[in-house]
């Protein structure tokens, strides 16, 4: 175990590390869901210039293969939200239930990426259309 920090200098750098620490957690919640809103206005604002029919699903190739409306793109930041809730929910139960703090970070990080992915992939179909 590591000794408790006995000048002031050293307890500020233990403060200071602990403040740092739980930083991240609040960032990675809060993260996803201003991405999920920050998208719905982007995919709200550009799909008004959109065709009537617009890429929903890309081939192997890269080519598209699947065609639906421009509201249809909405779809993606709010199954993003989804997810995040469900992440959310569990990750908050493993970390307060079961004390499992990097498997909650695990779920947290793991909501936030998928969310950066769901919005590289509107705006790939947003500027495929």
């Amino acid at each position: 175990m590591s000794e408790a920090p006995e000048t002031a200098a050293e307890l500020e750098a233990a403060a200071a590390g602990w403040r740092q620490q739980m930083r991240l957690p609040y960032l990675l919640l809060l993260a996803p869901p201003v991405l999920t809103l920050a998208l719905a206005l982007l995919l709200f604002i550009g799909a008004s210039p959109l065709p009537q029919r617009v890429a929903l699903h890309f081939a192997a190739g890269g080519n598209p293969d699947g065609f639906g409306a421009p509201q249809d793109l909405l779809f993606l930041p709010f199954g993003g939200l989804l997810i995040w809730l469900a992440n959310t929910a569990l990750g908050l139960l493993l970390n307060t239930v079961a004390r499992l703090r990097p498997a909650a970070m695990a779920l947290w990080s793991g909501s936030a990426f998928v969310q950066l992915l769901i919005c590289a992939a509107s705006v790939r179909m947003l500027l495929a259309g």
